[in-house]
């Protein structure tokens, strides 16, 4: 999650969908998938308009750059309390093999 004042940036995000207004086509990207359009973990996520492009589009020679970015960030809580919660049932699994 972004502090108060900052922006998002690519590492704090989880996967993408990119969405094609002119085509309708619409994609989910992790962020290691976005290294061919040059993001890194650095790049704040207002910074990925101007730099993704549907391909669908550009292959029938349009701009294709009207498109719709929404990302899934990462909730450090909800990670940690599904760890947790994993680590739970490992224990509890464990506990029933010995009985």
């Amino acid at each position: 999650m972004a502090l108060p004042g900052r922006e998002a940036v690519i590492a704090q995000v989880a996967s993408l969908s990119v969405e094609c207004a002119d085509c309708g086509r619409n994609r989910w990207w992790r962020p290691d998938q976005l290294k061919r359009f040059g993001v890194n973990g650095n790049t704040p996520l207002a910074a990925l308009s101007g730099r993704i492009v549907c391909s669908a589009c550009r292959a029938d020679g349009l701009p294709g750059t009207a498109i719709s970015i929404q990302a899934a960030l990462i909730d450090e809580r909800q990670r940690v309390r599904s760890e947790a919660r994993m680590l739970g049932d490992r224990e509890v699994l464990v506990e029933a093999r010995r009985a």
